[in-house]
C-alpha cells in the first residue's frame, strides 16, 4: 500500500509541476508578445477576462469547483500582472540578453 501512495503522490507531483511550467510559460510568452507589440494589453487583458468568466460559469455549474474557482483566482493574478506591467515604462522593462551562437 505505501508503494500506491508514493505512486500517487509522483504523479500528482508531476501534473503540478506541469500545470505550473505552462503557466508561467504562457505569461511570459503573453507578455512577449505585448513587449513585441504583435499583441495589445487591453486585447489579452480581454482574453483573460472571458477565461475568468468561464472558469467561474464551470464552478458555478459544479464543474470541478474547486480547480475551476483556483484557476480563476490564478488567471486573476496573471491579468492583474499584465496590467501593472503596462505601467512600467518602456525604458524599465527587463533587457533581454542577446543570445550567442555556440562556436563550432
Amino acid at each position: 500500500m505505501p508503494d500506491r501512495l508514493s505512486e500517487k503522490d509522483d504523479e500528482i507531483r508531476a501534473l503540478l509541476g506541469e500545470g505550473q511550467a505552462a503557466l508561467w510559460l504562457g505569461e511570459s510568452l503573453i507578455l512577449a508578445l505585448i513587449e513585441a507589440n504583435l499583441l495589445d494589453t487591453d486585447t489579452v487583458l480581454e482574453a483573460i477576462d472571458i477565461v475568468i468568466a468561464a472558469k467561474k460559469a464551470k464552478a458555478d455549474a459544479g464543474w470541478d469547483p474547486d480547480i475551476s474557482l483556483a484557476a480563476a483566482t490564478h488567471l486573476a493574478s496573471i491579468s492583474a500582472s499584465i496590467a501593472a506591467a503596462r505601467s512600467i515604462p518602456s525604458g524599465a522593462k527587463r533587457r533581454r540578453r542577446a543570445r550567442q551562437k555556440s562556436s563550432p
